[in-house]
């Protein structure tokens, strides 16, 4: 955020990640990202900044898979 990007797009990753990158290895990662999406948009900046550092810390320190991922292209 401080480099210039736009939260919305920092969010929009995330999710992105919690889905591809985690998937099933911990299926609650999906929806901490999504929680954590609509807090930003209740909470705007600066406050939501700390739901997205949350957020961040989970995502990094969730198990990872793409099977689901690999699962979809393959299909």
């Amino acid at each position: 955020l401080e480099a210039g990007d736009e939260p919305q797009f920092v969010l929009r990753r995330m999710l992105i990640f919690a889905s591809e990158d985690i998937g099933t290895a911990d299926p609650m990662a999906v929806q901490v990202a999504v929680a954590c999406d609509q807090a930003f948009a209740r909470l705007g900046m600066p406050e939501g900044m700390f739901a997205m550092a949350q957020c961040c810390h989970y995502l990094a320190c969730a198990p990872k898979s793409n099977a689901s991922y690999r699962s979809w292209t393959a299909a």
